[in-house]
């Protein structure tokens, strides 16, 4: 058993890092909506707004999931290795657990209501809060990294259907437009290099998740809301497969 005096720091740890890294997310999504842009949808009882040169903060739902998944499968690691390996790890992952827990309650909270009151979040809630009870750290990181992997690939799912079946599975989905020679080239994604920059355009349908290394625009993805989302994306902004740049010109290194 964990000293309470040595528990609550642990865990308070855990949950300001938390907070600080959402205030600087939150800074770096903000942005200031223009006439030659789409309009960002904020939430599914929430109007887009009409007013422009207003700032609006746009959260990514699927860059903060596959954070959230990353964060709970580290601490599945350290307190598997603590329950199996060298105890001490146990205490290592819990600030981790704090930090994955508190991501995994504000992924509930920006979900939409049918989702909120559904049988899978109240048993997710239910058992995280059992967990945490009777200090089965391990369980616990398990829950948490399959919480995040189920909307990871519900959100997946979204962009597929909102981009149509068809698309997603033509041949032509294999072809990429890359940045050779100064030239732009449309090659096979066989054929991707390593070294290779993807050139996107609006419209253009995302191949492959990867990082913009160059220009601004904005995405359209599925959002936790049940509807799609217009995210704003720029230098060292994560992609996501089956997105379409909705505005700008993205140069992208697919991963």
């Amino acid at each position: 058993m964990i000293p309470m005096a040595l528990f609550l720091p642990l865990v308070i740890s855990g949950v300001a890092s938390a907070l600080l890294r959402e205030q600087k997310q939150k800074k770096r999504a903000s942005v200031v909506l223009s006439p030659y842009f789409p309009q960002p949808i904020l939430s599914s009882d929430e109007e887009s707004p009409n007013e422009t040169g207003k700032e609006v903060t746009v959260i990514d739902d699927t860059a903060e999931i596959l954070h959230g998944q990353r964060a709970s499968l580290m601490a599945l690691a350290l307190a598997g290795s603590g329950a199996l390996v060298f105890s001490p790890f146990t205490l290592v992952s819990i600030p981790l657990l704090s930090y994955s827990t508190y991501y995994f309650l504000n992924t509930i909270h920006r979900s939409n209501a049918k989702r909120k009151k559904s049988a899978l979040t109240v048993f997710e809630l239910a058992s995280v809060a059992g967990t945490i009870v009777t200090g089965r750290y391990l369980l616990l990181s398990s829950l948490l990294a399959f919480s995040f992997s189920i909307r990871k690939w519900a959100l997946q799912a979204g962009n597929i259907t909102s981009i149509g079946m068809g698309k997603a599975f033509d041949p032509s989905f294999q072809k990429i437009w890359v940045l050779r020679n100064e030239s732009e080239v449309e090659i096979d994604k066989t054929e991707l290099q390593h070294d290779d920059i993807a050139v996107l355009h609006t419209g253009d349908i995302i191949r492959m998740n990867g990082e913009v290394v160059k220009g601004e625009g904005m995405v359209e993805q599925f959002a936790l809301t049940g509807f799609l989302q217009v995210v704003p994306k720029q230098k060292g902004d994560p992609v996501f497969i089956y997105t379409e740049v909705a505005a700008g010109d993205l140069f992208v290194k697919y991963s």
